[in-house]
């Protein structure tokens, strides 16, 4: 089943030292309607459950709910199942990347009622995450930043209505970039 509910919308919110920080009201409003989309078609997902990793290309967080998690699954097998019709019969079990590059990854990150959730020390590490985290709604998927490196990669890509909105909600909140 393919989902065309995106993720949008951007926020900027406070991390605690043990990484505890509120996924944006926008974004779990989308996982709400993608979740009960999918269960309209038996597509057992947990709608409070969210698959972050460090980004391929950029340095920040990407995210996504479980209906996304099924729908790269589902991409997978069929990449698969073509392979073997072109080359013969393989093993499901590969160890030249594919499931592990996509899949070992990622970390499973629960969120209550009200979106808190923990960020683990390794994921904020990897994406230079402190005090705040900048989240903007990218598609399929979303992506966590650190202020300072968002406000860095959209000046550097020209990305004007990003870096206003970024600017502004960092004033709101008294964060310095």
């Amino acid at each position: 089943m393919e989902f065309s509910i995106p993720f949008g919308g951007q926020a900027l919110n406070a991390v605690d030292s043990k990484g505890r920080v509120s996924l944006p009201a926008d974004l779990r409003a989308t996982v709400d309607r993608r979740a009960a989309l999918a269960k309209t078609s038996d597509m057992p997902v947990d709608d409070k459950l969210l698959y972050i990793s460090e980004d391929e290309e950029l340095p920040c967080l990407t995210g996504f709910d479980e209906t996304e998690y099924f729908a790269l699954a589902g991409e997978l097998q069929e990449q698969r199942a073509r392979e073997t019709r072109q080359e013969g019969r393989k093993s499901l079990i590969r160890r030249d990347g594919g499931g592990a590059e996509t899949f070992a990854p990622l970390q499973r990150t629960v969120f209550d009622k009200a979106g808190r959730m923990v960020l683990s020390g390794l994921l904020r590490e990897i994406a230079g995450i402190e005090d705040y985290a900048f989240f903007a709604g990218n598609g399929p998927y979303f992506d966590i930043w650190s202020p300072a490196r968002a406000h860095a990669h959209y000046s550097a890509t020209g990305d004007r209505r990003l870096i206003r909105i970024l600017e502004h909600l960092c004033r709101e909140k008294g964060v310095t970039l």
